[in-house]
């Protein structure tokens, strides 16, 4: 049995399947090859997409592109959110430093704020040893204190 499909393109094409088709090379090759015994044709129609055509279309959200943008995307989405509210964050600590605030720079001194400027901060890091530091200088607040006292 011999399947015999013509697609409707530009121009038809055969393609026998089976037995009873026609063999390019081989040993059966010729006039004592075994008969044929029945022959099915499809015709597509010219108007109409081929079966074939239409069994091998995904979805978009199938394509690995899409699947590899789709999580590029998500990536920059939580990598930029995380950056942002760490700089909130950051700001917010700033902001909220005063007088009398005991901070650590990013020096690793340990000091306690005696001025707040529009910049910067004097430091005090000793007795009677103060330093001007800018905002950005402040690492961490370690806790709020009362101002230091003066001798």
């Amino acid at each position: 049995m011999s399947l015999n499909l013509i697609l409707a393109d530009a121009a038809p094409k055969t393609t026998a399947i089976g037995p009873g088709a026609p063999q390019a090379a081989g040993p059966a090759a010729g006039p004592a090859a075994a008969p044929q015994t029945s022959t099915t044709v499809i015709v597509a129609e010219p108007g109409a997409p081929a079966a074939a055509k239409e069994q091998s279309q995904l979805p978009f959200y199938a394509n690995p592109m899409f699947m590899i943008l789709l999580m590029i995307a998500v990536l920059f989405f939580f990598t930029f959110r995380s950056n942002k509210k760490q700089q909130q964050k950051r700001q917010q600590m700033i902001d909220s430093i005063v007088k009398g605030t005991r901070v650590l720079l990013n020096t690793g001194v340990y000091g306690t704020i005696v001025e707040v400027k529009d910049k910067t901060y004097m430091i005090e890091i000793a007795d009677k040893v103060v330093v001007e530091a800018v905002k950005a200088g402040v690492s961490e607040v370690i806790g709020q204190n009362a101002a230091p006292e003066k001798k």
